[in-house]
């Protein structure tokens, strides 16, 4: 059991870098980058539009369901969160991209990443909260 989630969280993780890497080259055309992140959300069990539309606080506290929570969803519900900031940024949406952002900020400092087993290629938590201190308008 244990290994089939390190495999499907290094597939996720893969995603993730796939879809920043998109976001990074493709300029304006965010349709696909959207449109991954909702599958990737939906897969960890997360409606992406409603997180986007929840307080940061909330959004821990679903994630986690009141507890310590599972630090591998943690992550990567904190990375689709900073992606879709991002491509919220892009797009123009500056205030969507402050909660979303903020949300992301949220999960990632719950994290202890000397506890986390990140995949391969992650991006740890303090270098997206450090992405996050540079964003313009975040």
């Amino acid at each position: 059991m244990i290994f089939f989630k390190a495999q499907r969280l290094q597939r996720m993780a893969e995603q993730l870098l796939e879809i920043q890497r998109r976001l990074e080259s493709e300029g304006g055309d965010t349709t696909h980058i959207r449109e991954g992140l909702e599958d990737l959300a939906h897969r960890v069990g997360v409606d992406l539009d409603i997180v986007r539309l929840a307080a940061p606080e909330t959004v821990l506290e679903v994630i986690t369901a009141g507890g310590d929570g599972d630090a591998g969803k943690i992550w990567v519900v904190g990375e689709i969160l900073f992606l879709d900031g991002v491509r919220a940024l892009a797009e123009g949406q500056n205030e969507t991209a402050r909660g979303v952002l903020a949300s992301s900020r949220k999960l990632l400092e719950a994290l202890d990443s000397r506890n986390v087993s990140l995949p391969d290629g992650a991006v740890p938590p303090e270098e997206r909260l450090r992405q996050l201190e540079e964003l313009p308008d975040a």
